[in-house]
């Protein structure tokens, strides 16, 4: 019988095989250890080519029929069982702010800091009277930390798109933000940044610290942010002083704030971290000099709460993370 020239080319996953002979039979048979291609013809039948395929091809070929010249491919796709995430839990706003103001106890440094009567004001209050106090921070080893705060931000909860525990929101990793006002609440972003807010009147408000002008411990400082920055140059550039604590990531680094340090910490008895008055400017803090702007990096939550004038800063100082020309131009006038 005379034999008939033709070409099989056979892709599977990038293998290509070409045969001359007449194909009356071309399968798969799927098995776990191979996977054969058999080519056979009137003339020379039986005689089988066999392509041994990697483990994740024969997986991928299992449900893969050739027969008689006709395909037929089962899709089979991985149904993932997604649990459904609870909107609600156990967690109680009331409970947390009363199991938080219990236990309260004297401090043992930072004896003049402020009291709850200081943080237990409306969020906005609390932003905007944090301007111009120090922020002090007491290392283990102790080592002693100042900065004074000179930008914030408003969150005060409630419909506000902006804030975490919007409309009642809560989980345990956001439980400080109901804790008695002035407890800590620190938060990581990015995976390996840090935010610190500190908790104020109101279910669920927080004032976020964004920018501080370092004052004490500029070296251990320093040595903070040059543990993370990133140089290419043999000689990577020293920050300037201004730039330490200009941002809400770079003055928890600057501060060694962290989640697992700070989190839910009292300010108000914690002998790690507190909130005193400038010993040097007795002076009240002018309202002339606290500029009035939107909040930043919260874009995704819409214009009316991502234009909302919830962040305070003072005029003119340096480390101030980004200022607001347009609202500075308005005070000028």
């Amino acid at each position: 019988m005379q034999q008939t020239l033709c070409v099989a080319r056979c892709f599977i996953y990038g293998l290509t095989y070409s045969a001359k002979s007449t194909v009356t039979n071309f399968w798969i048979s799927p098995t776990k250890l191979e996977s054969k291609l058999i080519f056979s013809n009137e003339s020379t039948s039986g005689i089988a080519k066999m392509i041994h395929c990697r483990k994740s091809e024969r997986i991928a070929m299992k449900n893969t029929v050739l027969m008689d010249g006709n395909i037929t491919h089962n899709k089979q796709t991985n149904k993932k069982q997604v649990s459904k995430r609870k909107k609600l839990n156990d967690l109680d706003a009331d409970e947390i702010l009363k199991s938080s103001l219990n236990g309260s106890r004297t401090p043992t440094y930072g004896l003049g800091r402020f009291t709850d009567s200081f943080f237990d004001v409306p969020c906005e209050d609390l932003a905007k009277g944090l301007l111009g106090k120090i922020l002090v921070r007491r290392l283990s080893d102790g080592t002693v930390l100042k900065g004074c705060i000179v930008e914030t931000e408003c969150y005060p909860g409630g419909e506000d798109k902006g804030s975490c525990s919007h409309n009642g929101r809560i989980t345990e990793n956001m439980k400080a933000v109901y804790m008695k006002p002035g407890t800590a609440f620190v938060y990581s972003t990015y995976g390996m940044y840090h935010c610190f807010n500190i908790s104020s009147q109101g279910s669920g408000a927080a004032v976020l610290l964004r920018a501080l002008e370092p004052l004490e411990g500029l070296e251990f400082m320093h040595l903070e942010r040059g543990k993370r920055k990133k140089s290419t140059s043999s000689k990577p550039k020293e920050l300037k002083a201004h730039e330490l604590c200009s941002g809400p990531a770079k003055l928890c680094m600057s501060f060694n704030i962290t989640k697992s340090l700070c989190n839910e910490q009292d300010l108000t008895a914690w002998d790690g971290l507190w909130v005193e008055e400038d010993e040097s400017n007795q002076k009240s803090l002018d309202p002339c000099h606290i500029v009035t702007s939107h909040r930043i990096g919260i874009d995704s939550v819409g214009r009316e709460w991502a234009s909302k004038p919830f962040r305070f800063y003072l005029l003119g100082n340096s480390s101030v993370s980004r200022r607001d020309e347009a609202s500075e131009e308005i005070f000028g006038k």
